[in-house]
């Protein structure tokens, strides 16, 4: 990166479904993902979408509608229980009997579809680890934890 694209103005996008997002563009233009705030369960966090110059897709869309509608569903049967066996040392003294006040809501990246497959993440603060905690998922099965730190 040169001194002068230090400088470069980012494309911003007023998205009907999430609002203001500007355009993070890399040389490797597979990488290009768009970001900003959207309202999820009624607070706002952050959203990355993976999308070329023309913005989010119908699909990556209609998967985020999806997400807000099912969350409740999600979290207490997929979410939990992968986090009680997956951060069993790192909360053997707290447990996590109390998710909600425990981890707090950071934000949403979701993929490009393909094939029907939706690689997509979700990522929390953890008040007890203090640590930010990311579940990887396909569809709605989860593949990887992350822990920043």
């Amino acid at each position: 990166m040169g001194f002068f694209n230090l400088f470069k103005k980012k494309l911003k996008l007023t998205d009907d479904l999430f609002g203001e997002l500007t355009y993070m563009t890399s040389k490797d233009a597979s990488l290009n993902v768009y970001e900003g705030n959207v309202r999820f369960q009624g607070s706002y966090i952050g959203i990355g979408v993976d999308a070329d110059e023309n913005g989010p897709t119908k699909e990556q869309k209609e998967f985020f509608k999806k997400l807000d509608a099912t969350y409740n569903h999600i979290k207490e049967n997929i979410i939990i229980p992968f986090l009680k066996k997956e951060l069993e040392d790192a909360l053997e003294h707290t447990g996590l009997e109390d998710f909600d006040n425990q981890f707090e809501f950071d934000g949403i990246s979701i993929e490009r579809i393909k094939d029907e497959n939706v690689k997509w993440s979700i990522t929390y603060y953890s008040n007890p680890m203090r640590h930010y905690v990311t579940v990887d998922f396909v569809n709605m099965e989860p593949t990887l934890t992350g822990i920043d730190g």
